[in-house]
């Protein structure tokens, strides 16, 4: 292992229902890029090491995701914690910045994403290795620490927080272990989508090599949106990386799985109300009109000095 080359791993990041998949899906067919679960062969496969039990055990707790989660059962939503994780109420146990990073845990992570490079990488001399657990959006100073040897890269998706906390509570909500009011859970989505994307927004930058994209600008223009994440994180562009017709999903596809082509557009949007949207105005009102997004209407174009789109330079304080 200390032989194989671990240079530059890329890290997407965002939150669950957020487009991750889809962006992450397109790097993952670059012939140099691995994943957990192998090569671009399986483009589609399991992504997050971090969720993965196997992999949960060869891996620091700091490093675990937000699912099977025993030594965090929390009294109001137990152990799985998918779209609470970056809330008010969690944000604590899962925030961790460079002080927090150790070198043994350095070493343990480093060992782990060299092993699948070892096992998956056509040529490990020019591998790319790719992780998606999206508990990291709130750790990028403290991935950075751990492999400041190795120039980590971090691709942040962001989507419109309208639509999202929705859609988080009507569709993957937690197991809540006491009743809870709809409004209380609206709220706690809110602040999840609220403190990942301006923690990301905020540490993403001093690293020097982060992007950040919109979901909806990758869906209206999914080649110039990988091409600046390409540019961004040292990859070479094809079009191929791109979703197309014609593309045959590889055989680790689940039968359901319909993230690909062609595009879904946003299916959420027409049902948010107005006590929904009040509620996400409260939480997340300043962050979302600087990104651009509202509660009905169409994306908007965004200042360079607020967010790095298809490759735009930012200004270091993207967040007031």
């Amino acid at each position: 292992m200390d032989r194989i080359r671990l240079d530059g791993p890329i890290f997407v990041l965002g939150m669950q229902g957020g487009g991750t998949t889809l962006v992450a899906r397109c790097l993952l067919r670059h012939p140099s890029v691995v994943s957990m679960s192998g090569g671009s062969d399986y483009w589609v496969a399991t992504d997050e090491l971090g969720f993965v039990r196997n992999r949960m055990s060869a891996l620091p707790r700091t490093l675990w995701s937000s699912a099977h989660r025993d030594d965090l059962d929390h009294a109001l939503v137990g152990t799985e914690h998918a779209s609470v994780y970056a809330s008010d109420l969690l944000l604590p146990q899962y925030r961790n910045t460079a002080e927090d990073a150790t070198p043994g845990d350095s070493a343990r992570f480093e060992r782990l994403l060299k092993e699948h490079l070892a096992v998956y990488a056509d040529d490990p001399r020019t591998a790319r290795f790719l992780d998606k657990t999206h508990t990291y959006t709130v750790k990028i100073p403290y991935l950075d620490r751990l492999l400041e040897d190795h120039e980590p890269h971090f691709v942040l998706v962001v989507r419109n927080p309208y639509t999202m906390c929705f859609r988080a509570v009507r569709r993957k909500p937690p197991a809540w272990r006491r009743e809870i009011s709809y409004e209380e859970q609206l709220r706690l989505a809110a602040q999840h989508w609220r403190n990942s994307t301006q923690l990301a927004l905020e540490d993403g930058p001093k690293t020097g090599r982060f992007i950040a994209v919109r979901f909806e600008d990758f869906v209206k223009d999914p080649a110039a949106v990988v091409r600046a994440i390409c540019s961004t994180v040292g990859l070479s562009y094809d079009d191929d990386l791109v979703p197309q017709a014609g593309h045959r999903m590889p055989f680790a596809t689940l039968p359901w799985d319909r993230k690909w082509y062609p595009l879904q557009g946003d299916e959420w949007r027409d049902q948010v109300g107005d006590l929904e949207a009040g509620i996400v105005d409260e939480e997340c009102s300043e962050l979302a009109k600087a990104l651009g997004y509202g509660r009905l209407t169409d994306t908007a174009p965004v200042h360079d000095a607020v967010l790095r789109i298809a490759g735009l330079p930012t200004a270091p304080q993207l967040v007031a």
